[in-house]
């Protein structure tokens, strides 16, 4: 499935970044602009984010679960209603996603970088196949 995107990189221009740890957040910026991201947009609360999506045309976005004392599930209604690929990336289990997301995918922290990437693009290929 991952082989249909270039392995040279991320093929997405705009990403939503939702990281209130602010070394996780820039290590997760510098990657994906790495790789490739047109912009990347790093909020350390849902409501910053929720007012960058009500402002911007966002391509795909990695969700934190638990952002300081509230979630997360509120942008992820928005984003899901926008049709936007998005994935969770927590050091909380499943069991702390909101049961309506589930069947999304979640990142379990510590991860990778490339796990990172995999998640993305795997995120991007599922909205890609789901819309066709």
């Amino acid at each position: 499935m991952l082989a249909s995107l270039p392995s040279h990189g991320l093929n997405v221009g705009t990403v939503l970044v939702l990281e209130d740890e602010v070394l996780v957040a820039v290590v997760i910026e510098d990657l994906l602009l790495d790789q490739g991201a047109a912009e990347v947009f790093v909020c350390r609360d849902a409501d910053e984010a929720q007012a960058l999506v009500a402002l911007r045309n966002v391509d795909c976005a990695i969700l934190d679960v638990k952002i300081g004392d509230s979630d997360c599930f509120g942008l992820a209604d928005d984003l899901n209603r926008r049709e936007v690929p998005f994935f969770f990336a927590t050091a909380s289990g499943p069991e702390a996603v909101a049961e309506r997301h589930r069947h999304r995918p979640i990142l379990a922290k510590p991860y990778s970088n490339d796990q990172l990437l995999e998640f993305m693009q795997a995120a991007i290929l599922a909205q890609r196949e789901e819309l066709s």
